[in-house]
């Protein structure tokens, strides 16, 4: 049995999803897992139903942005818990807890580190270039610390090696694809959406001029989650519904739901968000960006597109041939089945930790 400790801020969508998938299945293999986690707005209420019973958890409050006395503060007290808690394995998730983490690893030795960006922070073009520069110089400093970064995606690997560091390993993100409902189509109406957070990095502006270039009878557009003041008046304003949080079985209800997902995203790991639609059976519309691009092929089970123009010019054809919709569903569904398995993705990060998958 080894003891393994996952350390996540970002405890929400995609990461938090990942985060329960690894945790969960750890613990089934008979692993002593600990999670050391804050929670956001986006944390769902139920989330401690969502992990195996046998996890356990220590709520230590970290904060998204970067202050200086906060985050030295959270930094000491995960200092403490590590040495308290003498792990083996040590994987610290997004970029609050991968800084804190890899500064936590020069003073607290022994385990083995591992970081998962689940979407690198240099890579927020949005942010301006000043805070991507100073996020791309943090990076580069802790990128010297003795941790071992795990990219969810080969295209987020290229990056890491490109700006940061040769020692990466590639854990794909994964879904238990028997667990999505599959779509079901809607009669009279084509219902086009999106699940996740209202914020910057799913960029609800673009989503509500695609939502207003195509808007017209029997054309619905739907975002399944909320977040962001500004982002859902956007949407709204575009006259697309906004379903606001739901719990995990809820929100895989609305998608199935839908007849097209969209991926409107500044940046992305890998996201799960789109390997669930294409579970569910839909074809995929995102921005041509890393991780968008590890999973759409073009013209196969989707398309990748550089703005509102390319959205509208494949999402055209998409609405007015229900038959093309469903086969290039069923394309998507085959693909992520092939591809992004559980067993492949676990068996995959118990290689990368150096230990055996059961304790």
């Amino acid at each position: 049995m080894s003891r393994i400790v996952h350390v996540v801020e970002s405890f929400g969508g995609g990461t938090l999803s990942m985060v329960c998938a690894f945790a969960s299945r750890q613990a089934q293999d008979g692993h002593a897992v600990t999670v050391i986690h804050s929670v956001r707005e986006e944390t769902p209420d139920n989330w401690p139903a969502l992990f195996d019973a046998r996890v356990r958890f220590i709520r230590l409050p970290m904060q998204r942005s970067i202050h200086p006395v906060n985050d030295w503060r959270a930094g000491r007290a995960l200092a403490r818990w590590l040495r308290e808690l003498a792990p083996d394995v040590v994987h610290l998730h997004s970029s609050k807890a991968g800084a804190l983490g890899r500064i936590a690893s020069l003073f607290v030795r022994g385990p083995r580190y591992f970081f998962s960006p689940h979407g690198l922070s240099f890579l927020q073009r949005a942010e301006g270039r000043l805070k991507n520069t100073v996020f791309l110089t943090l990076e580069k400093l802790l990128a010297h610390t003795s941790v071992t970064a795990i990219a969810c995606s080969h295209s987020e690997a290229g990056e890491i090696r490109r700006h940061l560091t040769p020692r990466v390993a590639v854990v794909e993100n994964a879904v238990d694809v028997a667990a999505i409902p599959p779509a079901a189509g809607n009669d009279g109406v084509v219902r086009i959406g999106t699940v996740g957070r209202v914020a910057l990095a799913r960029n609800p502006e673009l989503f509500a001029e695609v939502a207003a270039r195509l808007g017209q009878r029997g054309v619905e557009f739907v975002w399944i989650g909320g977040g962001e003041a500004g982002g859902e008046a956007a949407l709204k304003a575009a006259g697309v519904a906004v379903l606001g949080w739901l719990p995990r079985a809820q929100a895989l209800e609305a998608l199935s739901t839908l007849d097209i997902y969209i991926q409107t995203s500044r940046w992305e790991g890998l996201p799960v968000a789109v390997i669930e639609a294409m579970a569910a059976g839909l074809p995929v519309v995102a921005t041509d960006v890393v991780g968008n691009r590890d999973l759409v092929r073009n013209g196969d089970n989707g398309y990748l597109v550089g703005d509102a123009a390319g959205f509208a010019e494949r999402l055209a054809p998409l609405i007015a041939d229900a038959p093309g919709r469903r086969t290039m569903g069923a394309r998507a569904r085959s693909f992520v089945a092939a591809h992004y398995s559980l067993d492949t993705m676990m068996n995959t990060l118990y290689d990368v930790y150096g230990i055996p998958a059961h304790g």
